[in-house]
């Protein structure tokens, strides 16, 4: 369960078609993995902020944990490359998030174990390169790949939002 939200939550990449796969990020809109379109919710949400070189700065939020439902928010930063849009897995990044439930801090007990299991999951990839690429239009299907290698394993939905729409994490 954390490793696939570790995955899910670094950064999104968008179609070839598309000259600038973060396009919807510049007109406001936020992007939404794993969404459940008739509940509005998301397994993960990511803000870009974007800079002038290519390079963005993400907040991220999601679910790392579905009963009880927690949630971990943590920034991260990467650059849109040949299309894609790469970030490395920085454990730190994940480790220095904040996690709640249902808007709440965790008690010192359930936060040190949920760490501790989204630490462990994330070690495998700890340092790697991960890039995503959309393909389709509306709800897409986006491409993941590690160091350079198409994961198919680790495909996933996605779809860019308005803020307003009031999507939130949950599944």
């Amino acid at each position: 369960m954390l490793l696939p939200l570790a995955l899910a939550l670094l950064t999104p990449l968008q179609a070839e078609a598309v000259p600038d796969p973060l396009a919807p990020a510049k007109a406001g809109r936020i992007r939404c993995i794993d969404p459940d379109r008739s509940a509005r919710t998301c397994g993960t949400i990511v803000h870009y902020t974007l800079r002038g070189d290519g390079a963005f700065d993400a907040l991220v939020t999601g679910v790392v944990n579905r009963d009880p439902l927690i949630v971990l928010e943590y920034a991260t930063f990467g650059q849109v490359r040949d299309g894609m849009v790469c970030s490395r897995i920085r454990p730190a990044d994940f480790n220095s998030g904040k996690l709640t439930s249902n808007g709440t801090a965790l008690s010192p007990a359930l936060e040190a174990n949920t760490r501790l299991k989204l630490m462990e999951a994330l070690q495998p990839l700890a340092g790697h390169e991960r890039c995503y690429r959309d393909a389709g239009a509306g709800e897409l299907t986006v491409n993941v790949t590690i160091d350079g290698l198409l994961r198919p394993e680790m495909s996933q939905t996605a779809i860019w939002v308005l803020p307003e729409d009031g999507y939130a994490p949950g599944r």
